[in-house]
């Protein structure tokens, strides 16, 4: 792997037949390949869940956290398949509550020296009890992006946050967010991330009981999303939403090739430190043990979801 000037925050690295060029600054990110299809060694994006710890008691949570949640051991990283994760792979740190776990800022300085880009995902309320800690990670580079669930309307503080900190990324779930929401975080320079509902745990039931306001709600986001994409610097959607939200109705063929980086386990995966197993994605039904390497989980789960097309 061979780092290209770091001056403007720029890193590249090659992946199997793929040429991955990396902004460690901003996350934008570059795939490129002289073959006809990707095709991907290692992961080079990990969603890492590290506590089921969270007293948010949110009703449509996935991952089914609570205050009796339990922490993962992340005493020793180096002993554990954590090792052989790659410079420059991008870990999305989340939970549960991530400011829960009492070895988190160890965790986040353990990443940082071994040049692994962390994020982290946080409830709002999480990011506004501890403000002042997360600013000080991004100050200090243990956070190279900030991902903001938010659930409760528009918040001054969280739009001031994410104005100050370019790494920031709101995060909204299709069908739960009213438009008029996504409008007031709009025009302020700000990216957006639109995560597919997941009826998955808790969100299960809470689909059940909320199904009409639910896809009603999807709806009028799909009928405003082409005025959503001039409100943000940049929008951007997991492929849960992608099909949700039927985004490839609403962009042409030239844009689609461009920005489409393939199905989830091409180039993904996910781990749950807690219950020490990973999968393709956080709501795969079919999961395994953690391994010694991350080459060998990745090649368990690599080309296992469907292509988007």
């Amino acid at each position: 792997m061979n780092d290209v000037p770091a001056d403007n925050g720029w890193r590249r690295y090659t992946n199997g037949n793929v040429c991955v060029t990396i902004n460690i600054r901003n996350g934008t990110k570059i795939r490129m390949t002289n073959d006809d299809e990707f095709s991907a060694d290692f992961p080079e994006s990990v969603d890492m869940k590290i506590t089921n710890h969270c007293r948010m008691g949110c009703r449509m949570c996935h991952e089914e956290s609570t205050e009796r949640g339990e922490h993962s051991d992340l005493s020793d990283p180096d002993s554990t398949f954590l090792r052989t994760l790659r410079p420059y792979t991008e870990i999305a740190i989340g939970g549960g509550a991530v400011t829960s776990h009492p070895r988190i800022e160890e965790f986040l300085t353990y990443l940082n020296e071994r040049k692994i880009l962390a994020n982290v995902t946080l409830h709002e309320k999480e990011l506004l009890e501890n403000r002042e800690r997360i600013q000080g990670w991004a100050d200090r580079g243990l956070v190279k992006g900030v991902g903001i669930s938010v659930h409760d309307g528009f918040d001054k503080t969280i739009c001031g946050f994410a104005e100050r900190n370019g790494n920031s990324v709101l995060h909204m779930i299709a069908g739960l967010m009213p438009l008029e929401t996504v409008a007031a975080y709009g025009n302020k320079g700000l990216k957006l991330l639109i995560l597919g509902y997941k009826s998955w745990g808790r969100g299960t039931e809470y689909y059940i009981e909320h199904r009409k306001e639910i896809e009603k709600n999807i709806g009028i986001l799909e009928k405003n999303i082409v005025s959503i994409f001039e409100m943000f610097e940049v929008v951007s959607f997991d492929n849960l939403a992608l099909r949700q939200l039927n985004i490839r109705q609403h962009v042409d063929k030239d844009e689609w090739g461009t920005f489409y980086q393939g199905s989830d386990a091409t180039h993904t995966m996910y781990v749950d430190l807690v219950k020490r197993e990973f999968a393709a994605t956080s709501t795969s039904e079919k999961r395994y043990p953690l391994m010694d390497t991350i080459d060998k989980m990745f090649t368990e789960v690599k080309g296992t979801m469907d292509h988007l097309t």
